[in-house]
C-alpha cells in the first residue's frame, strides 16, 4: 500500500472469525421455534446484514410472521451459548496480533456487543483491539458508515487514514461511505500488502 494507514479497522464475522456456522445454527433455531425455516444458501448470501434487518428480510420474503424481538432474544442468546466454537481466521487474526505494526485497532461489526465479547474470550483476541464498537453503539448498522465512523473517533483517526478489513459488500459500502479504504479478504491471500 503506497500510503499507510494511521489505524486498522477488522470486522468481525467472517473476517476476524469463522462463525458463520454458530450464527446460521443459532438464527435457524430461533426461527424454528417459530416455524419458520429458512435455508442455508439462502442465508450465506444475506452475510452483513444486521440481526433485525434479516429478520425484516425473512418476514418480507417468506410471509410468515415473526416476532422479531422473540427471535433477536433467542438467537443472540443461542450464539452466545455456542461462542466457545468460534474459530479465528489464521491471516486476519495474525493481522491483528501482529503488535509490530505499532498501528491502533478497531473492531467494528453488526454483531451485538454480548456476542461480541463472547467470541473474543473464547479466541483469545480480546486484547488485539484498542476499540470494539458493535451494533449496539449505533443508530444504523453496515452498509451505513456509522459503526466505522464511531471507531475512527474513538481511536482518534481520521477516517481518510483507517484501513477496513472486511468480507461483505455492505461493510465495503460502509467503508466507502466512511471515505476509508478497505481491502475484501476475499479476494487476497496476503494481508500484509496493505499495511
Amino acid at each position: 500500500m503506497n500510503d499507510r494507514p494511521s489505524a486498522l479497522i477488522f470486522d468481525c464475522d467472517g473476517t476476524l472469525l469463522l462463525t458463520a456456522e454458530i450464527h446460521f445454527t443459532a438464527i435457524s433455531s430461533a426461527l424454528a421455534d417459530q416455524g419458520v425455516m429458512i435455508a442455508r444458501d439462502w442465508y450465506g448470501r444475506q452475510s452483513g446484514l444486521g440481526r433485525l434487518e434479516l429478520a425484516s428480510r425473512i418476514v418480507q420474503e417468506t410471509g410468515m410472521p415473526l416476532d422479531i424481538a422473540r427471535f433477536c432474544r433467542h438467537s443472540i442468546a443461542g450464539t452466545i451459548a455456542l461462542a466457545h466454537r468460534a474459530r479465528p481466521n489464521p491471516p486476519v487474526a495474525a493481522l491483528a496480533r501482529d503488535k509490530s505494526l505499532g498501528l491502533p485497532k478497531a473492531l467494528a461489526t453488526n454483531s451485538e456487543r454480548p456476542i461480541v465479547t463472547a467470541f473474543l474470550h473464547a479466541t483469545g483476541l480480546a486484547a488485539c483491539f484498542d476499540v470494539v464498537v458493535t451494533r449496539d453503539d449505533v443508530h444504523q448498522p453496515k452498509p451505513d458508515p456509522a459503526i466505522f465512523l464511531l471507531a475512527a473517533k474513538q481511536l482518534a483517526v481520521s477516517p481518510h487514514q483507517c484501513l477496513v478489513f472486511e468480507d461483505s459488500p455492505e461493510g465495503i459500502a460502509a467503508a466507502c461511505s466512511a471515505g476509508m479504504k478497505s481491502v475484501d479478504i476475499r479476494k487476497t491471500d496476503c494481508l500484509t500488502d496493505f499495511v
